[in-house]
């Protein structure tokens, strides 16, 4: 067996020394995709500061492990040319268990790298380790920095290396879809229930989901209408500003009751608000999907037992 392994250490020395290469890389790093931070409508606008989530390649339900992270690991990304760094922004990260509002309380800093302003460091610290349903691990990092968005909507690839991070090493790419004006969004919003994750939820046949189901909604150009619901004549419910229709509700899968619940103008003019779901007596897997017109959307799973 040890002379096995060294031979495949050696093999990969020589593909190193014959293609230029300075580092043995087993494997990508995990890949990643880039969407709107749901707590705000311009964080992927042109001409406005970077601020996203970084999704990796692990699936939402709280039931798959995400990324385990050892001390010491290091992610850059690197930003091209038309991000232009400006002073006055903050910097920050937040690690994310996969759902909004469930951050990982990990140690670990972020900084732009001194040789190149549009590179972000984030050096950890302490790792993170899974640790149950609750605690699946690493599967998304919500993202601000003192970038602004380049001035031409469009596809931006960056850089992402991992080093010092184990089976993690390795670099891929992610790809920013800079829009040209900011979009309406909409994602769940845990902060009414301490964190806790409404996206991933079970119940028995019947039954109400343990806990409510809260959405918030930016709107970019009217930041204090007044959000509610009503039923659809074509099922589902619609999602109003202000009296007016601006996206909708629906659902996939196995039967699901949606009872909305009225929220007062402290709530509603913050742009959240409430459904409470039943399942019904077929088991399997229900999708509320949340859409804005002209904007984001967002998925709910509910597993009827």
């Amino acid at each position: 067996m040890k002379s096995f392994v060294k031979v495949l250490v050696l093999r990969a020395v020589v593909l190193a020394v014959m293609t230029g290469s300075s580092r043995i890389s087993w494997a990508d790093a995990p890949s990643m995709s880039i969407g709107y931070q749901p707590m705000v409508s311009n964080g992927l606008a042109a001409k406005q500061p970077f601020e996203a989530w970084l999704w990796l390649d692990k699936t939402t339900d709280p039931a798959t492990p995400g990324y385990a992270v050892p001390a010491g690991a290091t992610i850059k990304l690197h930003f091209p040319e038309q991000f232009t760094p400006e002073s006055g922004h903050p910097l920050y990260a937040v690690m994310l268990n996969g759902w909004t509002q469930g951050a990982i309380p990990a140690k670990f800093t972020v900084s732009p790298e001194q040789s190149d302003p549009r590179t972000i460091v984030i050096q950890y610290n302490q790792g993170i380790v899974p640790g149950g349903v609750e605690k699946p691990g690493l599967k998304a990092i919500h993202l601000h920095t003192g970038l602004l968005n380049p001035s031409t909507a469009g596809d931006y690839p960056i850089t992402v290396e991992f080093s010092n991070a184990g089976l993690l090493n390795g670099t891929n790419k992610a790809v920013v879809h800079v829009t040209p004006t900011a979009l309406p969004n909409v994602a769940s919003y845990n902060q009414l229930h301490q964190g806790l994750n409404e996206d991933w939820q079970h119940v028995q046949r019947g039954k109400e989901t343990p806990l409510p189901i809260d959405f918030l909604v930016n709107l970019p150009n009217d930041s204090r209408s007044f959000i509610s619901l009503q039923p659809a004549k074509t099922g589902g419910l619609n999602i109003l500003g202000d009296g007016k229709i601006i996206g909708s509700i629906l659902m996939h899968g196995v039967p699901l009751t949606l009872i909305p619940e009225a929220f007062g103008p402290g709530f509603a003019r913050l742009g959240i608000f409430r459904i409470h779901a039943r399942a019904g007596e077929t088991q399997g897997v229900a999708e509320i999907v949340a859409s804005l017109d002209g904007g984001t959307q967002y998925k709910i799973h509910v597993v009827v037992e």
